[in-house]
């Protein structure tokens, strides 16, 4: 097993970002809220990569999504990612969970950014906290 799931939920969020539409908020502001959450997950993971010649460390990038943030690894001239982080044991490759462990690492940096970041949003759009 390679560290369990690379996932956090927080409750309410969806009925939060559901509230900002029908408020008529500028969504961009979420994209630009979730983004800079990936990118402090691809930061601490960066570091943690399996590093032979560099290429998957440069592959490490954060998405732009409304409400989720998503960190992905690999590419084409990459494929190899899912292999280093969730490993392959009928090749008695082990896992590096570098993404996971980078996660865990910052969950508590992450859930601060999205409090403040979703408060700047609710103020600057005139809505209650």
């Amino acid at each position: 097993m390679a560290g369990g799931s690379g996932r956090v939920r927080v409750d309410g969020l969806n009925k939060a970002v559901r509230a900002l539409r029908k408020s008529g908020a500028d969504m961009q502001d979420m994209s630009v809220l979730m983004h800079a959450i990936g990118m402090t997950v691809v930061l601490a993971a960066r570091p943690e990569a399996p590093y032979l010649s560099g290429a998957l460390q440069g592959t490490i990038r954060a998405g732009r999504g409304k409400t989720k943030a998503v960190v992905r690894a690999g590419s084409a001239r990459v494929p190899y990612a899912g292999v280093e982080h969730y490993g392959w044991p009928a090749h008695n490759i082990p896992a590096h969970p570098f993404l996971t462990d980078a996660l865990r690492s910052q969950q508590a940096d992450i859930y601060d950014q999205l409090d403040r970041g979703l408060m700047a949003i609710l103020a600057k759009n005139g809505l209650p906290d």
